[in-house]
């Protein structure tokens, strides 16, 4: 309701329709001190009430009396809404918040970071951060979130610690409740100065339950809190005294806490000065049981406003109670009610789900969709108006219009009680008068047989007629004329039925009322019955007379009977549909069960392939790390340990073919062979190069073999060096005063040759070898 513009301040003690400009197909509904918002099935966010601050997001300062849809969120779908004092908060399909008006950002906490303007929706949270917002609760001036990980943030003023940090520092940003990680929360609800949360802890025992442990923190005036110490706390605190109780859904009010268990049973915490507890019987105990008449309903729903309570039952019943000065209770006056009272206006609603406010309370109900046969009238086919009022039929249950339904019988088929008059169509009217006409016609059967029926029922509308109007003349004439005129007359009539029609003898039908006229004439006490006429005509109605009052008592035996019947199997399929509805209930409740489980698993094997995935990464760089290591350390072990092995001054230079390989020196690493000579008693040695202990050679002959380059030369004393030729082959080599090479020994490494490799290696590389370094002819000249 508006006035000028401005919202009206009218109290109303019964529910009554959201008037709107368009139609709106309400998905969920939040409400503020004096503002409200819903969100459409189709994603789009309406709002409506007192401006203040910018919370109605309209980008202007005035109040708007209808619902207004608000523009800046029309291009992205919105799935929950919530509104605090100056601010509302909206949830987008995505998992995303947005929020406008003057939350925390705008309240002494403004920096270059997070200076923003009310008027307009702001992203305080994306996807890119990681985060999937599935529920939202608003107090006064602070915010909580649970993502769809059951994680809790909160973020706004911290004010006797209802942020749940430990502190009462403010927070611009949400921020994850330390305490609660590692706990899945699944419900969350702010009152203006304290929040609950229902959390599974690991600890409960029915880890398939459904439910978890209820939590407060905050401001605990009034004991709102629940905890026995009745101290306020900083960080969420498990309530204690209802250890023993899984609970699913919670909400908080001024003064007070209502709780929701599995079972269904309500507990309310906190103060009871207008009787928002529900239970008149109890004692200065701040936690009770609410009773009354909700002990034998199952609650399915539940919220609370400053200091009153609204419920709703699987049956579809609302009740409520607490303090009704400014009629929040929907029960037609300004009340308190101690006790849960059922809301009478809405029993035949359908409602759909139930939220209040600080100081009143809507409720989302599902209307039926209208046929199109339904606005129309079934006989005329005219629409149905003002005017033109709607009426059901008693006996084919049919819409009529009031001129095609004015008619009232008895025995209609669907009447209630069968002895009392009932509305019907003109159609079923007169097929039930027909039917107690023929069943009074039992014992009229004078009339002779009548030729052709279709004649009869071709002539009898048109005879009918002519006679009613005979008859009122007649009647006038017979009033006014004297003896002897009626007896002229009566000899003229019987005159007349002599003469002929034409050459064609006058039909019997107009024979009947001649007779007929003339017995009018004759007698002016006995006016024309016009109904007995047409049944002496009808030759059907004189055979079956008899035998339709004996099948219109069978049928109305057997209707009954059908009756009696039907009623027992509305009555069994009404215990039916309890059952399954019940038995529906309890696999949604399994369903969703399942489902979370299977999101947990999901979210655990998400977990456990990233640490996988990471775990792979580190080996594979602790691999290239210590391979790089080992190279690293090889040709480091290379160049230190490698030496230069000089020739003994002791022996001769080889003369002949140096024999196959005779001699292991090194049992780890390196073996080393010494060639001797067939024809010379001289053998050519090569000492054993210094090797680590891991059997590891120097690396720069390694890398020379591996980069394809020349055999590396290291240089030992003025007559000798060693060479590698390939890899795990080594030779020292002697040069002559003239400037020629010649081979004094040559080993081979143990990791790449065994004794059977090397013996091979050399035979089929000597003759190259000797090639190379021209062995044969500095051997020949020392000789000489």
């Amino acid at each position: 309701m508006s006035d000028n513009g401005h919202v009206s301040g009218t109290n109303i003690s019964l529910p009554r329709l959201l008037k709107s400009s368009q139609i709106l197909d309400v998905q969920s509904i939040a409400c503020g001190e004096k503002h409200a918002a819903i969100v459409t099935k189709q994603g789009k966010v309406f709002s409506w009430g007192e401006e203040n601050g910018g919370r109605l997001g309209h980008k202007t300062s005035d109040s708007v009396s209808d619902p207004k849809i608000i523009d800046s969120l029309a291009s992205t779908p919105m799935k929950t809404i919530a509104l605090g004092a100056k601010y509302t908060c909206a949830v987008s399909v995505s998992g995303e918040l947005y929020e406008w008006g003057e939350g925390i950002h705008s309240l002494g906490f403004k920096n270059n970071q997070c200076q923003r303007s009310p008027w307009f929706p702001h992203k305080l949270i994306r996807t890119s951060d990681g985060i999937s917002v599935a529920k939202i609760a608003c107090g006064q001036w602070h915010t909580a979130i649970v993502s769809s990980t059951g994680k809790l943030f909160t973020y706004g003023h911290g004010t006797f610690g209802v942020l749940g940090h430990g502190d009462t520092r403010s927070v611009v940003q949400p921020k994850e409740v330390e305490s609660l990680r590692g706990l899945r929360v699944k419900s969350v609800a702010c009152g203006p100065w304290h929040t609950a949360a229902i959390v599974e802890t690991s600890g409960t025992p029915k880890s398939n339950a459904p439910g978890g442990k209820l939590f407060t923190w905050g401001n605990a005036s009034g004991e709102k809190l629940g905890h026995t110490d009745k101290k306020s706390k900083l960080v969420p605190t498990r309530v204690e005294s209802l250890i023993d109780c899984d609970f699913t859904q919670v909400s908080c009010g001024m003064s007070l806490t209502a709780v929701l268990t599995i079972t269904g049973v309500v507990f309310t915490i906190g103060s009871k000065d207008h009787g928002q507890l529900g239970n008149p019987r109890s004692d200065s105990a701040c936690i009770c049981m609410v009773e009354g008449p909700l002990k034998t309903e199952f609650v399915k729903d539940i919220s609370s406003g400053n200091s009153h309570v609204a419920v709703l039952t699987m049956n579809g019943k609302v009740f409520t109670w607490g303090k009704g000065t400014e009629g929040q209770l929907g029960l037609g006056d300004y009340l308190d009610r101690t006790f849960p009272t059922l809301v009478e206006a809405l029993e035949d609603k359908q409602v759909d789900s139930i939220v209040c406010s600080s100081n009143f309370t809507a409720v989302i109900c599902v209307h039926g969709e209208i046929s199109s046969k339904d606005t129309v009238c079934s006989s005329c086919r005219l629409a149905f108006r003002f005017t033109r009022k709607k009426h059901n039929c008693y006996n084919c249950g049919s819409m009529f219009c009031n001129s095609c339904s004015s008619n009232k019988v008895q025995r209609a088929t669907l009447a209630p009680d069968k002895s009392k008059r009932c509305r019907v169509c003109d159609a079923c009217f007169n097929e039930l008068n027909k039917t107690a006409e023929h069943g009074k016609m039992s014992c009229e059967s004078k009339i002779q047989k009548e030729p052709p029926l279709t004649e009869t029922r071709t002539y009898t509308p048109k005879l009918s007629r002519m006679l009613k109007e005979a008859n009122f003349i007649m009647e006038k004439m017979g009033s006014i004329r004297s003896p002897n005129q009626r007896n002229q007359e009566s000899a003229t009539l019987n005159q007349m039925q002599k003469q002929r029609w034409g050459q064609v003898e006058c039909p019997d039908q107009f024979k009947c009322a001649r007779d007929n006229i003339s017995h009018c004439l004759t007698s002016k006490k006995q006016p024309v019955d016009i109904g007995r006429i047409g049944r002496m005509n009808d030759p059907v109605s004189q055979k079956t007379a008899a035998p339709l009052t004996r099948t219109t008592d069978k049928r109305r035996k057997e209707q009954d009977l059908i009756e009696k019947i039907m009623l027992e199997e509305v009555k069994q399929l009404q215990a039916q549909v309890t059952t399954l509805a019940e038995e529906c209930r309890h696999r949604s409740l399994k369903v969703q069960l399942y489902k979370r489980k299977l999101e947990e698993t999901w979210l655990i094997a998400r977990d456990e392939a990233t640490k996988c995935n990471a775990a792979k990464e580190i080996i594979k760089i602790l691999t290239n790390q210590r391979n790089a290591l080992s190279n690293k350390l090889l040709d480091d072990l290379e160049l230190d340990d490698s030496r230069i092995v000089p020739d003994p001054p002791d022996k001769t230079p080889v003369t002949g073919k140096i024999p196959p390989l005779n001699s292991i020196r090194d049992q780890h690493n390196i073996e080393e062979v010494d060639m001797q000579s067939t024809t010379s008693s001289n053998t050519v040695v090569a000492d054993d190069s210094a090797v680590h202990q891991n059997g590891r050679r120097a690396s720069n002959s390694s890398r020379g073999y591996d980069g394809g380059t020349d055999s590396t030369v290291a240089p030992t004393d003025s007559s000798g060096m060693i060479e590698q030729i390939e890899r795990g082959v080594y030779i020292s080599v002697v040069t002559s005063p003239d400037g020629k090479k010649g081979i004094k020994s040559i080993r081979f490494s143990r990791k790449h040759f065994g004794e059977t490799e090397a013996q091979k290696w050399w035979e089929e590389n000597e003759s190259r070898v000797f090639a190379k370094y021209n062995s044969m002819e500095y051997l020949a000249a020392q000789c000489r």
